[in-house]
């Protein structure tokens, strides 16, 4: 008799690593191979304040603590919820060079932070930027299997296949599919095979 995919009530434990930010953890790709090759450039950096800017789950966050591990300077994440006059006076300090480097990352474009104080605007205008792109099939396929692999599992490109075809393919999306595969194939003690996977995915989706 086949185990149950899941049981209703149960909640597998996460085992899950913390995050590992560091360069050689980043999944390298097609889409984003430009923006890590700048930012691990630093110091020799075009100016001391840069912006990286990228859709939700491209790896902003992942880039900038890897940054900073190396250059030891700061880091504001979305930082267009930034308070303007904290932001101003980091610019200021990070152009006369009394902090290693500034790095900002947003999701969201400069001209939509509702940036209230016009010299702010003007820094952030000038700011060199570094861009992140949505992965297209060529970084998905390692994306997703990278992800299995952080999660202990090594599977088969069908399975690969079967995620990009027929599940959302943003990188937060495939992480909670892939997560939620992952807990039922540890509860049902089963293998992560292409018939496994859809099965836990037709069970979320008719849930």
């Amino acid at each position: 008799m086949t185990a149950p995919v899941r049981r209703k009530g149960q909640i597998p434990l996460d085992l899950t690593p913390a995050p590992d930010f560091t360069y050689e953890s980043f999944i390298e790709a097609p889409s984003n191979a430009g923006a890590l090759n700048v930012v691990r450039a630093w110091p020799a950096w075009p100016a001391p304040a840069m912006l990286l800017l990228g859709p939700e789950g491209t790896g902003k966050t992942h880039l900038g603590e890897a940054w900073l591990k190396t250059a030891h300077g700061v880091f504001l994440d979305d930082a267009h919820t930034r308070d303007d006059d904290a932001l101003f006076g980091f610019i200021n300090r990070a152009l006369r060079g009394e902090i290693p480097g500034l790095l900002l990352a947003s999701r969201v474009v400069p001209d939509d932070w509702g940036v209230a104080l016009p010299d702010l605007r003007s820094r952030l205008s000038a700011m060199p930027k570094i861009e992140l792109h949505e992965p297209d099939d060529d970084s998905l396929h390692p994306i997703t299997r990278e992800l299995f692999r952080r999660r202990g599992r090594d599977v088969s490109r069908d399975v690969v296949d079967y995620l990009l075809k027929y599940t959302d393919r943003s990188v937060p999306a495939l992480r909670d599919t892939i997560r939620m595969i992952d807990e039922a194939a540890s509860s049902a003690k089963a293998d992560v095979t292409k018939a496994f996977a859809g099965k836990v995915v037709r069970e979320d989706l008719f849930e």
